[in-house]
């Protein structure tokens, strides 16, 4: 499994940010007057990137107690402050308001600044795990500018997380393009970030309807993915002449990859609620003459499964790729959009009076 990039940082700051009045309580005031809030606001959700408080800048004080009072019910998770994009959040990360020049972290290791926040546990089991010094190979991929972002070598947080975007006022703007500040970022999507380090070629996905080479000739064992004997190609005329890996309930062989929560025919005919009806079943003895008729004017195969004789996947989606079939009529939609027999707006009229 891809180890994904994904790392969600709070409490770190490494460059300079604006100053902001030095607060006047402390963490011991904090335990006395939460103990009503925190029985309210169990239900509230952590507030993210809005404007700090007064009593969440007084837990910046002391960021390394944050986990401890939030274990002893002391606060909520509502009220975890978040310093990022913040332009009086330095002290979170910083020792003082006033951030000098070499910048002065509350915690030498940029792990265990992140740590005061969230938990050990998060960091390394639910998302990327840190400490670790990334191979040759991954090495030879990376930028540059996140090989020095390692720490001693290995990885840390703000390997994928670019602290500075969100440490300058005028790069708040970024938030709305790059809110987790990735490194490099944004990107379309998150698997971008990790293929930085990451070669994208270990992490494809399997597609069993990947049946012939590029010099025409049939890969026979992606054959197995669906089929428990290889098809004599030459002699088989319908669905009843192959085998399958699951005696019944064929769509099991298809929603492993794509999800069925109905089907989508359903909401294209017009359903309010979504849902849509169920075309998993088997056919009316009028749609079933409709099939029929429609099989030899159109000259298609519309399979039904054969124990049950239902409608089912590859009814409607040839699930080969073109040229694999030898029967014309078996051929048509391979590789077609949606892998459909019949186009988007005909599909409907092989079942249907429209």
């Amino acid at each position: 499994m891809i180890a994904y990039f994904q790392l969600t940082v709070l409490f770190l700051a490494l460059v300079s940010c604006s100053s902001v009045p030095e607060p006047s309580s402390t963490v011991n005031a904090l335990t006395n007057q939460s103990a009503e809030t925190a029985s309210a606001s169990n239900q509230d959700k952590p507030k993210k990137h809005l404007p700090l408080t007064q009593k969440q800048l007084q837990l910046l004080e002391h960021p390394e107690r944050i986990i401890e009072l939030l274990d002893e019910g002391i606060i909520t998770e509502g009220e975890i402050p978040n310093p990022h994009w913040q332009k009086n959040g330095c002290i979170g990360c910083h020792t003082t308001a006033d951030v000098p020049t070499p910048v002065q972290l509350r915690e030498e290791n940029p792990n265990r600044l992140c740590t005061n926040c969230h938990e050990q546990e998060m960091v390394e089991a639910f998302i990327h795990p840190v400490g670790m010094a990334p191979p040759d190979d991954f090495m030879l991929r990376m930028p540059d500018d996140f090989k020095n972002s390692l720490q001693d070598g290995n990885v840390s947080c703000v390997t994928c997380h670019d602290l500075p975007i969100q440490c300058h006022e005028e790069r708040f703007p970024e938030k709305k393009i790059n809110p987790l500040f990735f490194r490099g970022g944004p990107y379309p999507t998150r698997t971008k970030l990790c293929y930085n380090c990451h070669d994208p070629e270990m992490y494809e996905r399997y597609n069993p309807h990947d049946q012939i080479t590029d010099e025409g000739e049939l890969i026979t064992k992606q054959c197995f993915y669906c089929h428990n004997s290889y098809p004599d190609r030459r002699k088989v005329r319908s669905i009843d002449d192959v085998t399958f890996n699951l005696a019944e309930d064929l769509k099991k062989l298809c929603t492993g990859c794509h999800p069925w929560r109905p089907h989508p025919g359903g909401m294209w005919a017009g359903s309010k609620s979504g849902e849509g009806p169920d075309h998993l079943v088997v056919p009316s003895d009028k749609i079933r003459d409709n099939m029929e008729r429609l099989s030899l004017r159109q000259h298609i195969i519309l399979p039904l499964e054969p124990e049950t004789g239902r409608i089912f996947c590859a009814t409607c989606h040839n699930p080969h790729e073109r040229g694999v079939q030898y029967l014309p009529e078996a051929d048509k939609g391979a590789d077609s959009y949606k892998r459909l027999r019949r186009g988007v707006r005909e599909i409907c009229r092989n079942c249907h009076d429209l």
